[in-house]
């Protein structure tokens, strides 16, 4: 890292920390080609104690990808389109439908045709227990398949669609509220089960959690007790971080590398128990790799 910038793991089997970096004053190419790297290595990044607002937190996810509108427009930031609060200080957080609604694993934007490929939150305000995000592995668990499994899936496609799929025992019971417009702009998709990175063509698990409700040619039984298995496989413990917030961080995960889900929590009542992040995901790649 630059000078002053350093590199820790974090308290888990995968994800870094990084210490020393201001966003604020911006990342230049050396910065990002170091942070890009550490994200395709370890998945998770967090990097601690920023500082920015709406603009240059903006400006850094751009230099990501290019930023997407949430088909939920009613979770957008007024005023910045690509910007989504979440957490659990606003009026609309007092329907647990919108609260919890992203307490199921799940791949940012895997309902979608070209899906996310990192996703990051900047905390504002964070509450002292609860409120972590967590996540696994994708990449990890692919590798730990035998080599039969990795043949079978090889070929096969999951069909995705907003608000479809089962919900797994330690799942809270809601969904993500979607009306009837905003369903119509993201119908049904198939993406492959196992994904070779655009960057690194590293493989790994795609998208197992909400929304995967049947594999392509495979009748409807056996392709969803293929994906339950497998999502069973990847949610082993050795396969997932669960990330404490401080205000000021800004944690960004590789989304085509794995799933993630917040961890259900109630409306604030103070400030101790206070949760808001300001989200942004990105598809395609970085600027920088733009000619890998």
């Amino acid at each position: 890292m630059s000078t002053g910038v350093t590199l820790h793991r974090l308290a888990g089997p995968f994800g870094v920390e990084v210490r020393g970096l201001d966003l604020a004053r911006g990342a230049d190419e050396d910065t990002m080609r170091q942070l890009t790297a550490a994200l395709y290595e370890h998945q998770v990044v967090v990097v601690r104690a920023q500082q920015l607002d709406r603009d240059a937190y903006l400006d850094f996810g751009r230099q990501w990808g290019t930023p997407i509108a949430h088909v939920l427009d009613h979770m957008r930031m007024p005023g910045y389109s690509e910007l989504m609060t979440v957490g659990n200080t606003e009026p609309r957080d007092e329907d647990p439908k919108i609260r919890n609604g992203a307490a199921l694993w799940h791949t940012d934007q895997s309902y979608e045709a070209v899906p996310a490929s990192a996703t990051m939150l900047y905390s504002i305000r964070a509450p002292r227990s609860g409120g972590e995000t967590q996540f696994c592995n994708m990449a990890l668990a692919y590798e730990a398949l035998d080599p039969a499994t990795q043949a079978r899936i090889a070929p096969l496609y999951i069909a995705h669609k907003y608000g479809r799929g089962t919900r797994r025992a330690d799942e809270p019971e809601v969904n993500p509220i979607i009306n009837d417009e905003q369903d119509r702009k993201v119908p049904a998709i198939h993406h492959p089960i196992t994904y070779a990175h655009p960057v690194t063509g590293r493989k790994a698990l795609y998208a197992l959690g909400h929304g995967a409700h049947g594999v392509k040619d495979l009748p409807d039984g056996e392709g969803l007790a293929l994906i339950e298995s497998l999502k069973d496989h990847a949610l082993q413990e050795r396969f997932i971080y669960r990330h404490k917030y401080r205000v000021g961080d800004v944690a960004i995960w590789d989304t085509l590398a794995t799933m993630h889900r917040a961890t259900p929590i109630g409306v604030a009542c103070s400030d101790d128990d206070a949760r808001l992040l300001w989200r942004i995901s990105v598809r395609g790649k970085p600027a920088i790799h733009a000619c890998d």
